[in-house]
Protein backbone atom coordinates (compact mmCIF):
# COMPACT_ATOMS: atom_id res chain seq x y z
CA UNK A 1 0.00 0.00 0.00
CA UNK A 2 1.55 3.56 -0.93
CA UNK A 3 1.46 6.36 1.72
CA UNK A 4 1.91 9.43 2.38
CA UNK A 5 4.80 10.09 4.74
CA UNK A 6 4.71 14.16 4.94
CA UNK A 7 1.90 16.58 5.00
CA UNK A 8 2.17 20.40 5.88
CA UNK A 9 -0.33 23.35 5.90
CA UNK A 10 0.35 27.22 4.13
CA UNK A 11 -1.27 30.03 3.28
CA UNK A 12 0.60 32.00 -0.11
CA UNK A 13 -1.42 34.75 0.00
CA UNK A 14 0.18 38.33 0.73
CA UNK A 15 -0.43 39.49 3.96
CA UNK A 16 0.55 43.42 2.68
CA UNK A 17 -2.69 43.76 1.25
CA UNK A 18 -4.96 46.13 3.42
CA UNK A 19 -9.08 44.81 3.58
CA UNK A 20 -8.33 41.39 1.57
CA UNK A 21 -11.05 39.45 1.65
CA UNK A 22 -10.92 36.12 3.40
CA UNK A 23 -11.04 33.04 0.69
CA UNK A 24 -12.92 29.94 1.27
CA UNK A 25 -10.21 28.28 0.61
CA UNK A 26 -6.88 26.83 1.93
CA UNK A 27 -3.80 26.13 0.60
CA UNK A 28 -2.91 22.28 1.27
CA UNK A 29 0.68 20.78 0.39
CA UNK A 30 2.38 17.08 1.01
CA UNK A 31 4.69 14.88 -0.23
CA UNK A 32 3.68 11.77 -1.64
CA UNK A 33 6.22 8.37 -1.13
CA UNK A 34 5.90 4.72 -1.64
CA UNK A 35 6.24 1.99 1.20
CA UNK A 36 9.89 2.18 1.01
CA UNK A 37 10.07 5.79 1.12
CA UNK A 38 10.94 6.49 -2.02
CA UNK A 39 8.93 9.92 -3.83
CA UNK A 40 6.07 8.90 -6.49
CA UNK A 41 7.61 11.26 -8.65
CA UNK A 42 5.66 13.45 -11.38
CA UNK A 43 3.04 11.42 -11.36
CA UNK A 44 -0.86 11.72 -10.77
CA UNK A 45 -2.59 11.32 -7.66
CA UNK A 46 -6.62 11.31 -6.39
CA UNK A 47 -7.25 12.70 -3.43
CA UNK A 48 -10.10 12.86 -0.95
CA UNK A 49 -10.03 15.41 1.75
CA UNK A 50 -12.13 16.05 4.72
CA UNK A 51 -12.78 18.51 7.15
CA UNK A 52 -14.14 16.74 10.76
CA UNK A 53 -15.28 18.40 13.89
CA UNK A 54 -14.08 16.69 17.59
CA UNK A 55 -17.20 13.98 17.26
CA UNK A 56 -15.19 13.18 14.16
CA UNK A 57 -18.59 14.46 12.27
CA UNK A 58 -17.09 14.85 9.01
CA UNK A 59 -18.52 18.74 7.77
CA UNK A 60 -17.13 19.26 4.56
CA UNK A 61 -15.28 16.72 1.96
CA UNK A 62 -14.31 17.22 -1.75
CA UNK A 63 -11.84 15.56 -3.91
CA UNK A 64 -9.30 16.70 -6.49
CA UNK A 65 -6.38 15.41 -8.36
CA UNK A 66 -2.88 16.97 -8.31
CA UNK A 67 0.34 16.29 -9.91
CA UNK A 68 3.53 15.46 -7.91
CA UNK A 69 6.87 17.15 -9.08
CA UNK A 70 10.36 15.52 -9.22
CA UNK A 71 10.72 14.90 -5.40
CA UNK A 72 6.63 13.73 -5.00
CA UNK A 73 6.03 17.59 -3.59
CA UNK A 74 2.54 18.24 -4.15
CA UNK A 75 0.19 21.55 -3.92
CA UNK A 76 -3.70 22.21 -3.68
CA UNK A 77 -6.35 24.08 -2.65
CA UNK A 78 -8.88 22.74 -0.10
CA UNK A 79 -12.14 24.16 -1.03
CA UNK A 80 -11.77 23.80 -4.98
CA UNK A 81 -12.29 21.01 -5.70
CA UNK A 82 -15.35 18.69 -6.53
CA UNK A 83 -17.47 18.97 -3.32
CA UNK A 84 -18.62 15.60 -2.06
CA UNK A 85 -20.69 17.26 0.81
CA UNK A 86 -21.10 20.06 3.57
CA UNK A 87 -19.63 23.37 2.84
CA UNK A 88 -16.53 25.02 3.98
CA UNK A 89 -18.12 27.76 5.50
CA UNK A 90 -20.02 25.26 7.61
CA UNK A 91 -16.67 23.81 8.28
CA UNK A 92 -15.22 26.99 10.02
CA UNK A 93 -13.95 26.73 13.27
CA UNK A 94 -15.87 29.64 15.73
CA UNK A 95 -17.91 26.17 17.59
CA UNK A 96 -14.80 24.23 18.09
CA UNK A 97 -11.81 22.27 17.02
CA UNK A 98 -11.48 21.42 13.18
CA UNK A 99 -9.28 18.06 12.14
CA UNK A 100 -8.58 17.61 8.54
CA UNK A 101 -8.77 13.83 7.25
CA UNK A 102 -6.48 13.09 3.87
CA UNK A 103 -7.06 9.67 1.70
CA UNK A 104 -5.74 9.32 -1.53
CA UNK A 105 -5.12 6.94 -4.66
CA UNK A 106 -1.62 6.52 -5.66
CA UNK A 107 -3.24 5.40 -9.31
CA UNK A 108 -5.37 8.52 -9.51
CA UNK A 109 -8.40 7.04 -9.11
CA UNK A 110 -11.14 6.94 -6.21
CA UNK A 111 -9.66 3.94 -4.92
CA UNK A 112 -8.34 5.82 -1.69
CA UNK A 113 -6.56 4.94 1.22
CA UNK A 114 -7.01 6.66 4.44
CA UNK A 115 -3.25 8.26 5.63
CA UNK A 116 -4.50 9.50 8.72
CA UNK A 117 -6.37 12.32 10.57
CA UNK A 118 -4.72 16.10 11.80
CA UNK A 119 -5.63 18.99 13.86
CA UNK A 120 -5.77 21.86 12.05
CA UNK A 121 -3.78 24.65 13.64
CA UNK A 122 -4.00 28.43 12.74
CA UNK A 123 -2.91 29.85 9.59
CA UNK A 124 -2.36 33.53 8.55
CA UNK A 125 -5.50 34.59 7.91
CA UNK A 126 -7.12 33.09 11.25
CA UNK A 127 -3.96 34.63 13.35
CA UNK A 128 -5.73 38.33 11.62
CA UNK A 129 -8.93 37.54 12.79
CA UNK A 130 -7.65 36.84 16.22
CA UNK A 131 -6.69 40.48 16.78
CA UNK A 132 -7.64 42.92 14.00
CA UNK A 133 -5.42 46.09 13.55
CA UNK A 134 -6.27 49.38 12.89
CA UNK A 135 -4.47 52.96 12.25
CA UNK A 136 -4.89 56.34 12.28
CA UNK A 137 -6.51 55.83 8.62
CA UNK A 138 -8.89 53.09 9.41
CA UNK A 139 -7.87 49.43 9.16
CA UNK A 140 -8.58 46.12 9.36
CA UNK A 141 -12.64 44.96 9.62
CA UNK A 142 -15.56 43.97 8.23
CA UNK A 143 -15.54 43.45 4.44
CA UNK A 144 -17.89 42.84 2.00
CA UNK A 145 -18.77 42.59 -1.26
CA UNK A 146 -22.16 43.08 -1.59
CA UNK A 147 -24.34 46.37 -1.40
CA UNK A 148 -26.64 45.12 1.57
CA UNK A 149 -26.58 42.17 4.32
CA UNK A 150 -22.93 42.63 5.79
CA UNK A 151 -22.76 41.14 9.06
CA UNK A 152 -20.76 39.27 11.23
CA UNK A 153 -22.36 36.92 14.15
CA UNK A 154 -22.06 36.22 17.47
CA UNK A 155 -22.80 32.80 18.38
CA UNK A 156 -22.79 31.26 21.82
CA UNK A 157 -22.44 27.00 21.98
CA UNK A 158 -23.03 27.16 18.65
CA UNK A 159 -26.43 28.76 18.91
CA UNK A 160 -26.94 32.18 16.83
CA UNK A 161 -27.72 35.07 19.06
CA UNK A 162 -26.83 38.26 17.54
CA UNK A 163 -24.94 40.37 14.91
CA UNK A 164 -22.95 43.35 13.66
CA UNK A 165 -23.12 44.39 10.44
CA UNK A 166 -25.48 46.11 8.20
CA UNK A 167 -28.65 44.22 7.59
CA UNK A 168 -31.52 46.27 8.14
CA UNK A 169 -32.58 49.05 7.37
CA UNK A 170 -30.66 51.22 4.84
CA UNK A 171 -27.45 50.05 3.06
CA UNK A 172 -25.67 52.89 5.11
CA UNK A 173 -27.37 51.72 8.48
CA UNK A 174 -25.34 49.76 10.97
CA UNK A 175 -26.66 47.39 12.97
CA UNK A 176 -25.12 45.57 16.69
CA UNK A 177 -28.40 43.49 18.22
CA UNK A 178 -30.26 40.17 18.16
CA UNK A 179 -30.42 38.06 15.13
CA UNK A 180 -33.99 37.48 13.90
CA UNK A 181 -34.55 34.59 15.67
CA UNK A 182 -33.61 35.96 18.79
CA UNK A 183 -37.16 37.05 20.63
CA UNK A 184 -36.25 37.05 24.44
CA UNK A 185 -32.74 38.78 24.24
CA UNK A 186 -31.59 42.27 24.97
CA UNK A 187 -29.24 44.15 23.89
CA UNK A 188 -26.71 45.89 26.92
CA UNK A 189 -24.18 48.67 27.17
CA UNK A 190 -21.98 47.53 29.90
CA UNK A 191 -19.44 49.12 32.05
CA UNK A 192 -17.35 46.31 34.28
CA UNK A 193 -19.25 43.48 32.33
CA UNK A 194 -22.35 45.40 34.50
CA UNK A 195 -25.47 46.46 32.16
CA UNK A 196 -25.70 50.11 32.32
CA UNK A 197 -27.90 50.66 29.28
CA UNK A 198 -30.55 48.20 28.06
CA UNK A 199 -32.82 47.95 25.08
CA UNK A 200 -35.15 44.96 25.69
CA UNK A 201 -36.75 42.25 23.35
CA UNK A 202 -39.98 44.84 22.84
CA UNK A 203 -38.05 47.65 22.34
CA UNK A 204 -38.35 49.20 26.31
CA UNK A 205 -34.83 51.57 26.92
CA UNK A 206 -33.95 51.16 30.42
CA UNK A 207 -31.08 53.16 32.67
CA UNK A 208 -29.88 51.62 35.55
CA UNK A 209 -32.44 48.52 34.74
CA UNK A 210 -32.36 45.47 33.46
CA UNK A 211 -35.93 44.95 33.73
CA UNK A 212 -37.54 48.19 32.04
CA UNK A 213 -41.25 48.38 32.20
CA UNK A 214 -41.59 51.55 30.09
CA UNK A 215 -40.57 53.00 26.80
CA UNK A 216 -37.86 55.08 28.52
CA UNK A 217 -37.08 54.63 32.34
CA UNK A 218 -34.22 56.04 34.03
CA UNK A 219 -33.88 54.05 37.81
CA UNK A 220 -32.16 55.49 40.73
CA UNK A 221 -31.31 56.10 44.12
CA UNK A 222 -32.87 58.80 46.74
CA UNK A 223 -29.90 61.59 46.24
CA UNK A 224 -29.40 64.77 43.58
CA UNK A 225 -29.98 66.07 40.05
CA UNK A 226 -26.48 64.77 39.43
CA UNK A 227 -26.55 61.30 41.27
CA UNK A 228 -30.20 60.38 39.46
CA UNK A 229 -31.75 62.91 37.48
CA UNK A 230 -32.69 63.01 34.10
CA UNK A 231 -30.66 66.33 32.81
CA UNK A 232 -31.62 68.36 29.31
CA UNK A 233 -28.76 70.74 29.43
CA UNK A 234 -27.87 73.71 26.83
CA UNK A 235 -24.37 73.44 26.20
CA UNK A 236 -23.70 76.58 24.94
CA UNK A 237 -24.99 78.50 27.96
CA UNK A 238 -24.13 76.08 30.35
CA UNK A 239 -27.54 76.00 31.84
CA UNK A 240 -30.20 73.19 31.72
CA UNK A 241 -33.27 71.61 33.71
CA UNK A 242 -33.35 68.18 35.74
CA UNK A 243 -36.33 66.33 36.76
CA UNK A 244 -36.18 63.85 39.56
CA UNK A 245 -37.84 61.45 41.28
CA UNK A 246 -38.36 61.79 44.68
CA UNK A 247 -38.53 58.97 47.42
CA UNK A 248 -42.07 60.36 48.24
CA UNK A 249 -43.22 60.09 44.58
CA UNK A 250 -43.00 63.74 43.91
CA UNK A 251 -41.64 64.74 40.29
CA UNK A 252 -38.92 67.42 41.07
CA UNK A 253 -37.65 69.78 38.58
CA UNK A 254 -35.01 72.76 38.68
CA UNK A 255 -32.05 73.84 37.18
CA UNK A 256 -29.45 73.31 39.80
CA UNK A 257 -31.93 72.72 42.72
CA UNK A 258 -35.47 72.34 43.39
CA UNK A 259 -37.49 74.96 41.64
CA UNK A 260 -41.06 72.97 41.66
CA UNK A 261 -42.43 69.85 42.29
CA UNK A 262 -45.57 67.97 41.07
CA UNK A 263 -47.15 66.25 43.64
CA UNK A 264 -47.05 62.16 43.43
CA UNK A 265 -50.73 62.13 44.24
CA UNK A 266 -52.96 64.92 43.19
CA UNK A 267 -50.61 65.70 40.20
CA UNK A 268 -50.72 69.80 41.70
CA UNK A 269 -47.50 72.28 40.91
CA UNK A 270 -46.45 74.08 43.39
CA UNK A 271 -43.71 76.34 42.87
CA UNK A 272 -40.89 77.99 44.88
CA UNK A 273 -42.19 80.64 47.22
CA UNK A 274 -39.63 80.47 50.41
CA UNK A 275 -39.16 83.81 52.36
CA UNK A 276 -35.33 82.65 53.19
CA UNK A 277 -34.97 82.45 49.13
CA UNK A 278 -36.29 86.02 48.34
CA UNK A 279 -34.55 89.53 48.54
CA UNK A 280 -36.21 93.01 48.24
CA UNK A 281 -39.52 92.22 49.13
CA UNK A 282 -42.43 95.25 48.45
CA UNK A 283 -45.93 95.47 49.15
CA UNK A 284 -48.00 95.71 45.41
CA UNK A 285 -49.64 98.78 44.89
CA UNK A 286 -53.32 99.09 44.32
CA UNK A 287 -54.05 96.99 40.99
CA UNK A 288 -57.94 97.67 40.56
CA UNK A 289 -57.17 100.49 38.19
CA UNK A 290 -55.03 98.19 36.27
CA UNK A 291 -57.10 95.54 36.09
CA UNK A 292 -60.01 97.86 34.65
CA UNK A 293 -58.03 98.79 31.75
CA UNK A 294 -57.60 94.89 30.60
CA UNK A 295 -60.07 93.66 28.32
CA UNK A 296 -60.83 89.24 28.10
CA UNK A 297 -60.83 88.45 24.86
CA UNK A 298 -62.58 84.90 22.88
CA UNK A 299 -60.01 84.08 19.93
CA UNK A 300 -58.60 81.13 18.10
CA UNK A 301 -54.82 80.50 17.53
CA UNK A 302 -53.25 80.49 14.11
CA UNK A 303 -51.32 78.03 14.19
CA UNK A 304 -51.93 73.45 15.16
CA UNK A 305 -55.27 74.78 15.56
CA UNK A 306 -57.44 72.38 12.64
CA UNK A 307 -60.40 72.09 14.16
CA UNK A 308 -60.65 76.00 14.86
CA UNK A 309 -60.49 75.86 18.68
CA UNK A 310 -61.45 78.94 20.62
CA UNK A 311 -59.76 80.23 23.91
CA UNK A 312 -60.49 82.84 26.10
CA UNK A 313 -57.90 85.14 28.01
CA UNK A 314 -55.95 88.24 27.26
CA UNK A 315 -53.50 89.81 24.99
CA UNK A 316 -50.11 89.50 26.16
CA UNK A 317 -49.27 93.03 24.58
CA UNK A 318 -52.11 94.55 26.79
CA UNK A 319 -50.62 93.16 29.64
CA UNK A 320 -47.38 94.34 29.09
CA UNK A 321 -48.47 97.66 29.70
CA UNK A 322 -50.16 97.13 32.74
CA UNK A 323 -47.75 94.26 34.23
CA UNK A 324 -45.14 94.10 32.64
CA UNK A 325 -43.54 91.47 34.83
CA UNK A 326 -45.75 88.59 33.78
CA UNK A 327 -45.10 88.79 30.08
CA UNK A 328 -41.79 87.61 28.67
CA UNK A 329 -39.99 88.15 25.63
CA UNK A 330 -38.18 85.51 23.02
CA UNK A 331 -35.40 87.65 21.89
CA UNK A 332 -32.99 85.45 20.51
CA UNK A 333 -35.51 83.45 18.65
CA UNK A 334 -34.55 80.40 20.27
CA UNK A 335 -37.09 77.12 20.09
CA UNK A 336 -38.60 78.26 16.56
CA UNK A 337 -41.07 80.65 17.77
CA UNK A 338 -43.71 81.09 15.04
CA UNK A 339 -43.08 85.09 15.16
CA UNK A 340 -40.31 87.64 15.74
CA UNK A 341 -39.94 88.81 19.76
CA UNK A 342 -42.37 86.09 20.35
CA UNK A 343 -44.54 87.38 23.53
CA UNK A 344 -45.54 84.50 26.46
CA UNK A 345 -47.29 85.48 29.58
CA UNK A 346 -47.67 83.76 33.14
CA UNK A 347 -51.59 83.37 33.99
CA UNK A 348 -50.53 81.64 36.78
CA UNK A 349 -49.16 85.03 38.89
CA UNK A 350 -52.83 86.50 37.69
CA UNK A 351 -54.40 84.41 40.59
CA UNK A 352 -52.19 86.47 42.81
CA UNK A 353 -53.28 89.92 41.21
CA UNK A 354 -57.01 88.91 41.27
CA UNK A 355 -56.52 87.95 45.23
CA UNK A 356 -55.31 91.85 45.61
CA UNK A 357 -57.78 93.64 44.02
CA UNK A 358 -60.60 91.38 46.05
CA UNK A 359 -58.76 92.47 49.20
CA UNK A 360 -58.92 96.34 47.99
CA UNK A 361 -62.61 95.46 47.09
CA UNK A 362 -63.02 94.27 50.39
CA UNK A 363 -61.77 96.91 51.64
CA UNK A 364 -63.80 99.63 50.18
CA UNK A 365 -67.27 97.30 50.90
CA UNK A 366 -65.91 98.01 54.83
CA UNK A 367 -65.54 101.64 54.22
CA UNK A 368 -69.07 101.68 52.40
CA UNK A 369 -70.52 99.92 55.46
CA UNK A 370 -69.45 102.16 58.08
CA UNK A 371 -70.76 105.00 56.16
CA UNK A 372 -74.23 103.22 55.53
CA UNK A 373 -74.17 102.88 59.52
CA UNK A 374 -73.69 106.69 59.73
CA UNK A 375 -76.33 107.27 57.99
CA UNK A 376 -78.77 104.81 59.68
CA UNK A 377 -77.43 106.33 62.89
CA UNK A 378 -78.24 110.17 61.44
CA UNK A 379 -82.03 108.55 60.34
CA UNK A 380 -83.14 107.49 63.13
Amino acid sequence: MKKLLFISLCICASMGISFAQVPDMFNYQGVARNNAGAALANQSIGLRLSILDASNTVLYSETQSAMTNAYGLFNVQVGSGTVVTGTMSAANGLTGDRFMKVEMDPAGGTSYADLGTTKMLSVPYAQAAKGVQATSNGGYGLVGTTASSLWWGFYENGVYRGYLGSYAGKNEDVDFGTGGGNTLGSLHLTIAAVPKLTVDSIGNVGIGTRFPKYRFQVDGVTGTFNDNGIRIQNTTASTGWSFYASSSGDMIIGKTGNLGTFNGTTGVYTSLSDARLKTNIQSMESVLPKLKTLDAKRYEYKFNNPNHIKSIGFLAQDVQTVFPELVMVNTTGEGNPMVDNQLTMDYSSLSVIAIKAIQEQQAIIEELKKEIEILKSKIK
